[in-house]
């Protein structure tokens, strides 16, 4: 009897101990609200419906009666049609998930290669050129799309493969995990694109994904990006134990035609191999004379990537655009015609590389980095106080690298690449 209440005595404190740490953390969150574990419950606590038809598939997805719920495919090949609604697009109602056969990624695949040009063009906006988008469509609330392989058409006709672009909501929570993308221009495009997304937020998580062979126009692994004259547009972006190799670059991250937006990046032993271009991460991007691309951040933190083998992108026969380096491209702003100089102000971009490595990609710099640059002829400065900070840590400090504060020169000095080594 003695030992017995010892022992609940015992089992009583450890109890309380354990409510009193739950407590604890429970009050950090409330503190610092995190919309991706909040999210992640309510994906992971859904009613399915379960398809076996390309037909069935369609029918769960299109009907606003299944919000909420995760569509679960039975294994097969899902031929997507063009008369079906959207252009034989899919696109996820409310907080809906799409899964595959859990383990195995190949049991289940989505072949679009049969959708015509138009199933991707979306109506006209005030933006002066038009409007495609992608043959999966999420952004609607939580969504996820998990455990499949997905084959895009065989040409640019698809801006992307999965794509956040449904904006019915001014905040989104987005999953891509496990999935094999090839064959697109972009695999996996988390975007907030044009004035209906002015202050719209994605948090965004892309885990163990394999993302190759995406060649045709962009040919992007992974696209993350405000842009089309949006304002005030936010993406946290998690990347987690990707492959991302074979595609035109691996991956670009920018702010292109945005202003007063911000990117967050936090990435975690992903891997860019065999690509021409391994990573492209501009934090302000301009390409159209009417607009400017100014007040933008871009932070990018990696730990234990791997940049390996990364061949360079050729410059396009006419020659009027500049080649592209093998590893990685940084950038604080950067225009592309000559009728821009002077449209890409105050934007930062922080970078850090923890303990990663850079092998074989094309000589001679693993990391090419500008405050500001032109890629086309320009006598005059892209803009100006566009800063580059760079941290090279542990391993990630054997990285060559080559900095150049403004290409042309701007004579302020305002624009800068400051790096540390350590």
């Amino acid at each position: 009897m003695y030992k017995l209440s010892h022992l609940f005595a015992a089992l009583l404190t450890v109890s309380i101990l354990i409510c009193a740490c739950q407590k604890d953390i429970s009050g950090e969150h409330q503190a610092q609200p995190n919309v991706s574990t909040n999210s992640m419950a309510h994906l992971n606590a859904k009613e399915r419906i379960y398809v076996a038809t390309v037909r069935d598939l369609y029918t769960a997805t299109n009907d606003p009666s299944n919000s909420g719920k995760q569509v679960s495919l039975s294994a097969g090949t899902y031929v997507l049609d063009a008369s079906f609604p959207n252009g034989g697009r899919i696109e996820l109602q409310r907080d809906m998930s799409l899964q595959g056969q859990p383990g195995d990624p190949g049991q289940v695949i989505i072949d679009a290669s049969a959708l015509p040009a138009n199933s991707f063009l979306l109506p006209v906006t005030s933006f002066p050129s038009g409007l495609r988008t992608g043959l999966i469509r999420i952004g609607n609330g939580t969504n996820a799309i998990e455990w499949l392989t997905v084959k895009a058409p065989p040409n640019a006709n698809a801006l992307s493969v999965i794509e956040t672009d449904l904006i019915t909501t001014p905040q989104t929570y987005v999953r891509i995990s496990h999935c094999i993308i090839s064959g697109g221009q972009i695999a996996v495009d988390i975007r907030n694109r044009d004035q209906l997304s002015d202050n719209r937020v994605i948090d965004a998580e892309i885990n163990d994904n394999e993302l190759f062979g995406n060649t045709f126009g962009f040919g992007q692994g992974i696209g993350i990006q405000n842009s089309r004259n949006v304002s005030g547009a936010v993406i946290t972006a998690t990347l987690r134990n990707n492959y991302i190799h074979d595609n035109r670059m691996g991956a670009r991250i920018y702010n292109v035609v945005a202003n007063h937006s911000s990117i967050t990046v936090q990435s975690n032993d992903d891997r860019f191999e065999g690509n021409g271009l391994g990573l492209a991460i501009i934090s302000a991007f301009n390409e159209y004379p009417i607009f400017t691309a100014n007040n933008n951040a871009l932070r990018f933190e990696t730990h234990g990537m791997t940049v390996k083998n990364n061949i360079g992108i050729p410059a396009p026969p006419s020659g009027t655009a500049q080649a592209l380096p093998g590893g990685v491209l940084l950038t604080g702003g950067q225009v592309t015609v000559n009728s821009l100089p002077g449209t890409v102000n105050n934007n930062k971009l922080d970078i850090s590389f923890f303990g990663c490595t850079f092998e074989g990609n094309f000589a001679p710099y693993d990391i090419n980095a500008f405050g500001a640059r032109s890629t086309y002829p320009s006598v005059n400065a892209a803009g100006s106080n566009n800063v580059v900070n760079v941290k090279l840590m542990g391993t990630s400090a054997d990285a060559t690298m080559n900095s150049i504060p403004s290409v042309p020169t701007e004579t302020s000095g305002t624009d800068v690449v400051n790096v540390f080594r350590n």
